[in-house]
């Protein structure tokens, strides 16, 4: 069932853009950007014997869009890199590891990549920029690395938008935690009032 975790946290995410957030442009853009990545997961072509799908490209240029918006582009590159290299070794250690995990391989290689971007940034728009960009860059490191092997892999199948599905949703509710835990602070009359 490749792609359940990648609709499910798609079609999760633009209902909260849509239904929750602010009116604004942001929030027209957020939602047109979602859709768009549900409605080109399934379109692929071929390059040099290889298949990459259009959300490689789509999730490429939603990453600097999030990154450039941040006003941190160096914090931004820098972080998409190490993570779009992080994830490379994770495929490349996935493709050689002669042993199969206990663990599911969306479930372990989502937490390795959230920690990441956590560990990164704290501002969430920075890390949807950079797991975007990393993620469209390790795809694209790892099809590279292949292919000087002459072996021939797709990027950005279902397998991998699983990941980025899950990791999407990590950061969701991370965030959604993190307004909670500030709602219930200010809320509390343990705490003192502040101004």
């Amino acid at each position: 069932m490749e792609g359940f975790y990648f609709f499910w946290a798609t079609w999760i995410s633009w209902v909260l853009v849509t239904f929750f957030m602010r009116h604004s442009l942001a929030r027209t853009l957020f939602g047109f950007a979602i859709l768009l990545t549900i409605s080109l997961s399934g379109f692929s072509f071929d390059f040099a014997g290889h298949r990459i799908f259009a959300t490689v490209f789509l999730l490429a240029v939603i990453g600097y869009l999030f990154i450039f918006a941040s006003k941190r582009v160096g914090r931004g590159t820098f972080g998409s890199i190490c993570l779009g290299i992080g994830y490379t070794g994770m495929l490349l250690w996935e493709l050689t590891n002669p042993i199969a995990l206990p663990i599911p391989r969306t479930l372990i290689f989502s937490l390795i990549l959230f920690a990441l971007v956590f560990y990164l940034t704290r501002d969430f728009y920075l890390q949807l920029g950079i797991i975007c960009l990393g993620f469209a860059m390790g795809e694209v490191m790892y099809l590279l690395l292949l292919d000087i092997y002459g072996l021939h892999q797709e990027a950005g199948g279902f397998k991998a938008l699983d990941v980025l599905g899950t990791v999407l949703l990590l950061l969701i509710v991370a965030k959604l935690a993190g307004e909670l835990r500030k709602y219930l602070r200010n809320r509390s009359k343990w705490t003192a009032k502040r101004t």
